[in-house]
């Protein structure tokens, strides 16, 4: 089968592989139908990253099961479903303790994740075991089911910060995941202010009746109002703006990422303010509710505005790493389009 790998530091390739494991008893085999590029996938290949080699990339995606093993009991073939790339062990000690956000004992010594440090779903057929697969509701189209692993990140977050209806949250940068968390956050009660530097980002943002601006605008907007309840920088280096407009006893949050970004603390300030800055890390056990979240966000999938075949993978890198102001939202592959 076709699928796109990380032949080598900062370079994808299509190859044609083969799973040669066998397959497991409660193994679910599934057509992709979509899969996601994520901002994760964009910073291995800027080399803001690292990212493991002769690693089949991709980690947010839905398809329809084509084969079960002979233990799977809650689903069968024909079934539209979506994949939590987060396979946990369940038997470590952060797993037996439900935390299986921080489980070490997978095939890499800790979370195995696939697209990140195994095989994933830029491919056309992707094997999974049957706990990491959850059904897409009937009347869930595709664009929505491919959203539910960012609906699942920005809940895992909001739960770390505490963040409630009633308060008021700045969002740095408006791509995909700030777009997604900017719904969420609507549907919750959460008044939302975001930036942007893509004029398209900030139009398309605006035609889904948010609130977003140009970061240029910012401080002049940020003057007649009190400062934010909680910041979160999903750009992944704009602590520095954060702390300018974060009210005191605030939070920030670091959702974005840049393993070239280092920043540092002042110390006393944060302490005087007492302000928190929070890093979720991976979600726990957040899809079931991600699905019924995203089943109440009719304009989610709306973010899905560029489609392209496998083969395509060259120009759809290029547009997304060397054309800041591409009108794009999301970008996915769809590596069996006889399903849409």
């Amino acid at each position: 089968m076709n699928a796109i790998s990380l032949i080598d530091k900062q370079r994808l390739d299509l190859i044609d592989h083969h799973y040669l494991e066998v397959f497991p008893d409660d193994g679910v085999e599934i057509d992709i139908v979509l899969s996601g590029i994520c901002g994760t996938d964009l910073a291995v290949l800027a080399g803001r990253e690292e990212g493991q080699t002769d690693v089949i990339r991709g980690h947010e995606a839905v398809g329809m099961i084509v084969k079960v093993g002979k233990d799977v009991t809650h689903l069968r073939t024909g079934m539209r479903v979506v994949v939590d790339p987060n396979e946990y062990c369940g038997s470590c000690e952060p797993c037996r303790s439900a935390k299986t956000h921080l489980c070490n004992g997978g095939s890499n010594s800790g979370l195995d994740i696939a697209g990140i440090n195994k095989h994933g779903a830029f491919a056309e057929r992707f094997i999974t075991r049957e706990r990491f697969v959850h059904c897409l509701p009937d009347d869930m189209s595709w664009e929505t089911g491919v959203l539910i692993e960012p609906v699942a990140c920005i809940l895992n977050n909001i739960d770390q910060a505490s963040i409630q209806a009633g308060e008021r949250v700045l969002l740095l940068g408006s791509g995909p995941m700030s777009l997604v968390a900017q719904l969420l956050l609507r549907a919750m009660g959460v008044t939302t202010l975001a930036t942007d530097l893509n004029p398209y980002r900030i139009k398309f943002g605006r035609s889904l009746g948010l609130d977003v601006m140009h970061a240029d605008e910012l401080e002049l907007r940020m003057q007649d109002q009190s400062k934010a309840d909680a910041v979160i920088d999903t750009v992944g280096n704009q602590i520095d703006t954060a702390i300018q407009f974060v009210r005191r006893g605030g939070r920030i949050l670091l959702f974005g990422f840049n393993g070239d970004y280092h920043y540092q603390l002042p110390v006393k300030y944060f302490l005087v303010n007492a302000i928190s800055i929070i890093a979720a890390g991976e979600y726990n056990q957040h899809f079931p509710r991600a699905l019924r979240m995203a089943g109440m966000l009719p304009e989610l999938g709306k973010l899905v505005t560029q489609y392209y075949p496998l083969e395509a993978y060259p120009a759809a890198f290029d547009s997304l790493l060397n054309d800041p102001s591409a009108p794009t939202i999301k970008s996915v592959f769809m590596p069996n389009p006889k399903y849409l």
